[in-house]
Order: structure tokens, then C-alpha cells, then sequence
């Protein structure tokens, strides 16, 4: 022990388990032999030795062994997992620090947790060793014979990190010789019990050593008598295993007569140490078989309990041999088979004995002083499986009080009113108790032939009730059920909002409004709840809650409420007309909100207004007449109008204004979001235009304001309405100022080439005298008269009432100006650069002809002539462009 304290007295935990693997270490470099093949050996131990022997690596010339898993273990992702929180090394060290009372749930061997089969970078940290990197393919695909391996290093590894080796040779083996041998002299035996060998599993070497060494003249015997589980004595080497007398194999537990097994525990637990070590020792002396005592009979100084007859009626007891009938309190026969079935099949003696008596015993007798108890930590120690409603068995009570009562009735009572020992017992209401009766409802008539029922699906929301997860299967079921039964009845299209065919605006909207996960079960529950701007109907474990999914869960598989005519059974206590009304008025409230969601989202018809404005302003900005958009059906079905390239200052907004056209689809919109749908094909077939007409009269008398509006507010309802706007807007105030003074500068120019006439006229007249001039070969440029006539054309065709005497109206905001005038200031600027060629000719021409002599006054004679028959021509001619503007 003094070599112990030195190696672990002033050692912290982690310098202890550093230590440890250290040694671990050395061990498979340097301590752990080869093993030798034998002739009876079969192929998987061949097999098996062979793998273990490679891992342990090759020698080299000074016996050190190289590439081998000494050398993993330095590898810092092998070391980090293996010194891990919570793994094998941990627990170790931990055991020898603080004080432990049993090992059914502790790790005892190396798992593949404790190495890092799956962490990134291993493979990489071992590229310049070949060999290294190949032995750890071999264990990432099967760890288990490493971990074995790693096993046998650690049992090597611990007696000397605490002290029972040293190197100087004292060994715990050399321990155990001594007393043999000093035993023998004395004409002793050494006997060892050990109540299970795993305890030692980390010394059993020295411990097997023992087991083989058989007894003779300097040797004293040994027995010994131990316990272990089957996984552990599978690893006994084969010379202990062969030298074993007796075995004894113990099964599965099956606590067939549970309630005597607990019971015998319940009675010393009773008893107390003090009157239990009185009674054996009396036994002793008289050799008394059955010398335990009955609490139950012997609790009033050698009387029976005062509370025995109540007890045992209220809790139950049972009978045991030896002990006669013993009560079960604190537990009845219910509580007893859910604390039993809380553990769990597999579970051990020794965890019933630990989980049901000590600590359930412990934690509850000051709760029971106290009156309170069953507290709420008994949820963890029974089984709180339900077949009913919490609202069912309370009959309404709310409270801590209420929580209590619930507690003992699924526990004690299995959901059937408590005994009234029982209740006076945990201080409840005795009266509550007795009134805990189902609600009664009228006893269904039952088919002549019934179906087979299923199993009723609602358990799991029991459950969930008491504070357990909601299944995820349950949680995307309820979802689908609540989101399918409130889209069916919110009923848009009273309002002419026409949501139901998918890839739709209104289906979109209405979608980013509500979804599956605006149901919203909880932060334990599957997926993420409900993103900004969508709705969230929060679901709680209250009885109101439980109410209604149930009735959903009902309704949805089998559209009705006969509680006789179910799939599955109807739940206990529940009235079908409260049911449906629970979930009706839920239903209706979710679809309510929901409306009001879309109405406010959408602005009743101010989404459609605003798609039908924003088209109405582009078709202005590509050349349409405000005279052809005074109703909505003039701008939902009119294209770009003018069919005359836009000026090169207005290129930019007829680009985005044709690019809006074919974007925004307000058509779409107006027939989602204000139109009536009849007939067999379900398409819109009336508009409601009141509300329409008034808005695209506020759009053309205030466009840049409207496209302002709709950029900042439909950002999320309507993005591509919003974008189209924002860009649109943004083209005409960036070219706004200089197109008016271009149209201004063409008016000017217009007006002064003109003098008054009718570009027809002065057209015809120009194409005469250039006609003539270019049959004299006097026309110039000599290769422009193809352009020249071209530009005829053009301003024969241009407006004799075009608005030459235009002026910009000062009163109103530049973009709408511009819009205003685009319908005809297209052609002007167009008529202005025709004008302006036109006379760049006749001028070039008129200088040839001065040039070339006696022609000129030909010339002269002409545009004189001309002139005079100006005035007999017609003063104004209609050229009026396509009244539709179609491109």
C-alpha cells in the first residue's frame, strides 16, 4: 500500500492516466510476448494469434518492436481518443480516485469508440510509414482484435502505474507465493471469494497465475469460489478455464416471482442493519434456518405493524418462505410491475435492487414525510406508459395537487381510481380519489360482426402528454393531418383569391404563409419550426391540445364521429360532440388567422393594383398613348406600342419597360388575387374591377410615385413586381432630363424647317426638286440619294398635328412629362433628324449647281415655282400612326 500511495497519492487523474498509457505503451513495445502456435490449434485461433502477433510489430536488432501498435498510440488522434472523457482509460482512473459500488454499467473493456476509426487526418499524419498506414487499414476495418490487443497492454500497464509492480521485482504474484507459503507451514488453505472476478479484471494475470499453480510441500491449496459474466469468462486463458471443478451457469432473470424477490429486500430494508445483524447473530448460536424476521409482524417492539391489515389490504403483499406474508409498501403489485418494466429487459439483480429499493426507497421516504409524494422524479423510476388522456383521469383538477393525484393513478392505480389506503397513505384527496371515475359517455352498439379493430395510434400522444418526445413519424403525421384540415376550409375564393392551383402567385403566397412546420410541436420536436414571415400555431402538451389532435387524428381516418364505427378503438372518457366541437372551433380560429394573414399580405386587391399600375407605366415608357390605357382591360391586353425605335435618350427605359412587360404578369395576378372562377375549367372568368379602375387612375396621374410604392412594399409578397418597379423607376429618373430636351431641341428644329407647312407637303415638294436635280446628275451627295428618299418617306408619314408649339409643363414631375409624350415625341425626334438630312441635302445640292454654272438658275426657277404651289397644296394632312400603337 505505501508503493501505491507513492505512485498515486500526489498524482492528479490526468497524470495518472497519462501515465497509464505510457506504460500501455512500453508494454507493447517492450513486456507482451509472442504467442506460440500449438498443435491442436484450430484455424480461427491460428488465425487470431497470427493477427495479434502482427499488430505487436517486428524487432528489431534490440528486441524493440517497431511498426506495430506502440507506435499508433503516439499519433496525437490516437492519443486524444483514447484518453478521452468518458472512456475506458477515464473510468479506470477515476475507480482508483473515487469510491465505486458496482460495474453493471461501466465499460470494461476497449471499444471502438476509444480509437478514431472515423476522425479525418489519420491516414495523413502516417505517409512516410508505409507500414504503419497499411497496419491501420487493418484496423479500421476490423478494431476488434487491436482493442483486445489493447486489453491485454492495459492489464500489463496498470499494476505498475499504482505501485504493485516495481522494478525491482516485488510483484503481486510474489505476494501470494509468500502467503502460500507461509500457509503451508501452518497447515492452512488460502480460500478466495471473490463476489465477481470483473472487479479485478484489471490484475486477474496475477490472479490466474495463482489459479494454475497447483499446491505442494512448500505450497499451500487454494480454492476459490467466484462470479462472472459468460463475456468475461470467454476470455479466461485456456489453462484456468481447464482447472475449474464446478461450474455453475445462471440465465437470463426472468424475476418469475418478482414480487417475493423485492419483497425479502423490502423486509430488511424494514428490518435496518442493527436488528438484522441481532437476528444473525441469535441464529448463529441456535442455528436457526429461517432466522430473518417479518417486518410486518414484529415493527411494534415484537408486535405486528399497527398499519398492517390496512397496509396490506391498500398496497398488497405476498407471500414468501420463511417470512410468511409481506407487505409491498411503498409499492402495490401496479407499481411494482412498472418499476420492473422501467428497467427494461435486460436488466440485472443488482440494478433491480439498486434503482427499485435503495434509491426509490431513499428518495421517497422524506416525500412521504413531507406529503409529497409521488414526486415528479417517480416519472424516471416507473414505467409512465398511458392508455388515456390526462384530462380523463384529473376530471379537470389543475395544479400541483392534481399533478400528484395523476402520478399515483398511473403508477399504483393503472389509471383506475387509487384504493383508499393508497391515497390516505401519499396524503391525496381520498374523496378525489374515489370520484376519479371516466367520463360516461353512452355505451356504443356494437355490430353484429364487428371488424378487428387496430391498436389505438393515440399512445404515443399520451405519452408526449408526460413529458416524453413526440415520435417523428408522429410529429410529421399530426403536421400533415392539422395543415390538410385547415387549408380545406379557409375558403380564399369568397374574396376572389384564388389560391389551390400549384406554381401559382396566390398558391406561393399563401404557402410562404403557412406550411407543415407552422405547426409547431415543441424545440424537442422534428425540424425547424416556422422562418420569419410565416406563421406558427404553437402545440402544447395541455388538455386542450391532446383534445384536438385527437379529434383530428379521429376525423382523418374516418370522416365521422360514431365512436362505434372506428378503425380503432375510441378514446376512454371522451365525448364525440365535445371532440368535434374542439375541433371545429380550433380549426376555424388557425383558418381565420390565416385569412387575415393573406388578406393583410396581399392588401386585399392592392397586390393586383399594383401589378396592373406597374404594367400600365411600362407600356407609357415604351411608346403607348395615356388615351389607350383608361381602362384595366386596355392595359392587361396592350403591347409595347409604338412601333418607332425608341430615341437613343430613352434607349435604357424602353429596354427595362419591355423587360417589366414580360416579367410582371399582371394578368396572372389579377386572375389569382380579383377574379371569379366559374365554369369547368375553373379560370377567371369576371373581374372585380371597381377597386382596379381607381387605382390605375392614381397610377397615370402619379406614375413615379406608384412605382416608388410598389418597390418598397411588396419586397416580400410580390418580388418580382417590387424588383420591376425599383428598375423601371430607376431607368427614368436617370434618363428623364436629358430626353425631354432632346424632344424639346426636335420640336425647335421641327417648327423652324417646317415654317408652317404640313410635312407632307414640304416632303413632296423636297422630293421634286431633288428629283430634278438628281436627272441633271446634280444631286449631293451623288450616293446619298437612297438615304435621302428614305428620309421623304418617313416625314411624309410624319403627324401633320404634331404638337410643334410643346412646351415642358413645369407643373408636373419630370417622369411623368416624359411618359405623357412618348406617344408622339418619338416621332418628332425621329421627323427633327429626317428634317435636318433633308436639308443638309438640298444644300449640298444647291452649291453643285452653283458650282456647275447657267443650272443654278434652272434651280432657282424651280424652288420658286415650288413655293408658289405650296399654297395650292393641303394644309394638313392626316398621317396618324396605328391608333393600337402594335409593334
Amino acid at each position: 500500500m505505501k508503493r501505491i500511495d507513492a505512485a498515486v497519492g500526489k498524482t492528479t487523474p490526468a497524470e495518472l492516466q497519462d501515465r497509464l498509457l505510457e506504460e500501455m505503451r512500453l508494454a507493447l513495445t517492450w513486456t507482451l510476448e509472442l504467442q506460440a502456435g500449438s498443435n491442436d490449434e484450430d484455424p480461427d485461433k491460428r488465425s487470431a494469434r497470427e493477427e495479434r502477433n502482427n499488430l505487436l510489430g517486428e524487432s528489431d536488432e534490440n528486441g524493440k518492436r517497431r511498426d506495430g501498435l506502440a507506435d499508433l498510440l503516439v499519433l496525437t488522434q490516437v492519443n486524444r481518443a483514447l484518453l478521452r472523457s468518458g472512456g475506458l482509460l477515464d473510468h479506470v482512473v477515476q475507480s482508483i480516485f473515487a469510491q465505486t459500488s458496482r460495474r453493471d454499467e461501466q465499460q470494461e473493456r476497449f471499444e471502438d469508440a476509444d480509437l478514431p476509426l472515423r476522425v479525418p487526418g489519420v491516414r495523413r499524419e502516417l505517409a512516410r510509414n508505409g507500414n504503419l498506414r497499411v497496419l491501420w487499414d487493418q484496423i479500421t476495418l476490423d478494431p476488434e482484435p487491436a482493442l483486445r490487443l489493447l486489453d491485454e497492454a492495459l492489464r500489463k500497464a496498470l499494476p505498475r502505474t499504482i505501485g504493485l509492480h516495481d522494478h525491482t521485482g516485488e510483484t503481486l504474484s510474489l505476494l501470494f507465493q509468500r502467503s502460500r507459503q507461509a500457509l503451508r507451514q501452518q497447515g492452512r488453505e488460502l480460500v478466495l471469494l471473490f463476489e465477481d472476478l470483473a472487479q479485478f479484471g484489471l490484475v486477474d494475470g496475477e490472479l490466474y497465475d495463482q489459479f494454475v499453480i497447483q499446491p505442494g510441500p512448500d505450497m499451500a491449496p487454494l480454492r476459490v469460489l467466484f462470479a462472472v459474466t459468460e463475456d468475461r469468462y470467454a476470455d479466461f486463458p485456456e489453462t484456468v478455464q481447464t482447472r475449474i471443478t464446478h461450474q455453475f451457469k445462471v440465465g437470463n432473470f426472468p424475476l418469475e416471482d418478482r414480487d417475493a424477490f423485492l419483497a425479502r429486500y423490502l423486509n430488511l430494508v424494514r428490518l435496518g442493519r442493527k436488528n438484522v445483524d441481532s437476528a444473525w447473530s441469535a441464529a448463529r448460536s441456535s442455528g436457526t434456518e429461517d432466522w430473518v424476521p417479518n417486518a410486518c409482524d414484529t415493527r411494534e417492539e415484537g408486535l405486528p405493524c399497527r398499519f398492517r391489515s390496512q397496509c396490506h389490504v391498500g398496497f398488497g403483499n405476498t407471500y414468501v418462505p420463511g417470512l410468511g406474508e409481506v407487505g409491498l409498501y411503498p409499492y402495490n403489485s401496479t407499481a411494482l410491475r412498472r418499476s420492473l418494466e422501467a428497467r427494461g429487459s435486460g436488466a440485472t439483480p443488482r440494478q433491480i435492487l439498486d434503482i427499485c429499493v435503495s434509491e426509490a426507497l431513499v428518495e421517497a421516504e422524506p416525500h412521504i414525510v413531507r406529503g409529497t409524494y409521488p414526486h415528479e422524479r417517480v416519472r424516471e423510476r416507473f414505467d409512465f406508459k398511458v392508455q388515456r388522456g390526462k384530462e380523463i383521469l384529473l376530471g379537470g383538477r389543475i395544479g400541483d395537487e392534481a399533478e400528484r393525484l395523476y402520478r399515483a393513478l398511473v403508477i399504483w392505480g393503472d389509471e383506475e381510481p387509487l384504493p383508499p389506503a393508497v391515497a390516505e397513505a401519499f396524503g391525496l384527496d381520498n374523496g378525489a380519489a374515489r370520484q376519479q371515475q371516466p367520463t360516461p359517455i353512452i355505451p356504443p352498439k356494437r355490430r353484429e360482426e364487428p371488424p378487428q379493430a387496430q391498436p389505438s395510434p393515440l399512445l404515443h400522444l399520451f405519452q408526449w402528454q408526460n413529458g416524453e418526445r413526440l415520435p417523428d413519424s408522429q410529429v410529421d403525421l399530426y403536421r400533415d393531418i392539422l395543415h390538410r384540415l385547415v387549408s380545406s376550409r379557409l375558403d380564399l375564393d369568397q374574396d376572389l383569391f384564388h389560391t389551390a392551383t400549384a406554381n401559382t402567385a396566390g398558391a406561393e403566397i399563401l404557402s410562404g404563409l403557412i406550411s407543415r412546420q407552422t405547426f409547431d410541436f415543441g424545440s424537442d420536436a422534428r425540424g425547424r419550426s416556422a422562418g420569419a414571415g410565416k406563421l406558427r400555431f404553437e402545440l402544447h402538451r395541455s388538455a386542450e391540445d391532446i383534445r384536438v389532435l385527437i379529434a383530428a387524428r379521429w376525423f382523418v381516418d374516418h370522416g365521422h364521429w360514431l365512436s362505434d364505427k372506428g378503425g380503432w378503438p375510441w378514446p376512454e372518457g371522451y365525448d364525440p360532440v365535445e371532440m368535434m366541437i374542439s375541433l371545429e372551433e380550433r380549426l376555424d380560429y388557425w383558418a381565420e388567422l390565416v385569412r387575415t394573414a393573406f388578406r393583410d399580405y396581399v392588401g386585399g386587391r392592392d397586390l393586383a393594383c399594383a401589378a396592373v399600375g406597374t404594367r400600365a407605366v411600362a407600356l407609357l415608357a415604351a411608346g403607348a398613348s395615356p388615351d389607350q390605357l383608361r381602362d384595366v382591360g386596355a392595359v392587361l391586353t396592350g403591347t409595347a406600342g409604338a412601333v418607332i425605335k425608341s430615341t437613343s435618350g430613352w434607349a435604357g427605359v424602353d429596354s427595362v419597360a419591355r423587360d417589366v412587360l414580360r416579367d410582371v404578369r399582371a394578368t396572372d395576378l389579377v386572375g389569382q388575387l380579383a377574379a371569379v372562377r366559374q365554369g369547368p375549367t375553373g379560370k377567371p372568368q369576371l373581374i372585380d374591377a371597381a377597386e382596379l379602375e381607381a387605382g390605375l387612375q392614381r397610377v397615370l396621374n402619379a406614375p413615379a410615385e406608384h412605382l416608388n410604392a410598389v418597390a418598397t412594399r411588396y419586397v416580400d409578397a410580390a418580388p418580382v413586381v417590387a424588383k420591376a418597379a425599383r428598375d423601371l423607376l430607376s431607368a427614368m429618373e436617370g434618363e428623364t432630363e436629358g430626353f425631354l430636351a432632346e424632344v424639346a431641341a426636335a420640336v425647335k428644329e421641327l417648327a423652324g424647317g417646317l415654317e408652317g407647312q404640313a410635312p407632307r407637303s414640304v416632303a413632296q415638294a423636297a422630293k421634286e426638286v431633288g428629283k430634278r436635280a438628281l436627272d441633271n446628275h446634280l444631286f449631293r451627295p451623288h450616293d446619298g440619294w437612297f438615304t435621302f428618299s428614305n428620309a421623304l418617306d418617313r416625314l411624309e408619314e410624319l403627324p401633320a398635328d404634331l404638337p410643334l408649339d410643346w412646351h415642358a409643363n413645369l407643373g408636373a414631375s419630370a417622369v411623368q412629362e416624359a411618359l405623357n409624350v412618348q406617344h408622339w415625341a418619338r416621332k418628332a425626334v425621329s421627323g427633327a433628324q429626317d428634317l435636318r438630312l433633308v436639308r443638309q441635302n438640298m444644300a449640298a445640292t444647291r452649291r453643285e449647281c452653283t458650282h456647275s454654272g447657267g443650272q443654278a438658275g434652272d434651280l432657282d426657277h424651280l424652288s420658286a415655282t415650288v413655293r408658289r404651289k405650296l399654297g395650292q397644296l393641303e394644309v394638313l394632312l392626316q398621317a396618324l400612326s396605328n391608333p393600337r400603337g402594335e409593334e
